[in-house]
């Protein structure tokens, strides 16, 4: 699964669902996007962004779901808004060395390349 790491300081937070756009018209299947940790904040500016574009594209259908690494270690109930992503998408992701990380995305892709 291929990580894009640009949120991660390399873009401007005004950018970023530009370019989740950009990646949607490349990626096929899944990929992961590596954010901030928010580690000295106790919050990342790119992860809420990047988070909030996400639902913006599930909204609009252009992808099928997505959740953070974090997950992994949660206890999640049927209204949390990955519970649905984590359970259809868990196992594809249980053994990537990048489940449970706080600074990455998941994100699931359900339509064919270019439909965009």
């Amino acid at each position: 699964m291929r990580t894009y790491k640009e949120f991660h300081g390399d873009l401007p937070i005004s950018d970023i669902g530009k370019e989740l756009r950009r990646i949607l018209k490349m990626e096929v299947h899944h990929f992961k996007v590596l954010t901030g940790y928010g580690s000295t904040t106790g919050s990342s500016k790119s992860k809420t962004m990047v988070l909030k574009s996400l639902s913006k594209l599930k909204k609009d259908a252009l992808i099928q779901g997505y959740f953070p690494g974090e997950v992994k270690n949660e206890p999640l109930t049927s209204q949390s808004p990955y519970y649905e992503a984590k359970m259809q998408y868990g196992s594809l992701v249980k053994n990537d060395p990048d489940y449970g990380n706080d600074g990455i995305i998941f994100v699931f892709i359900k339509r064919n390349k270019g439909e965009i």
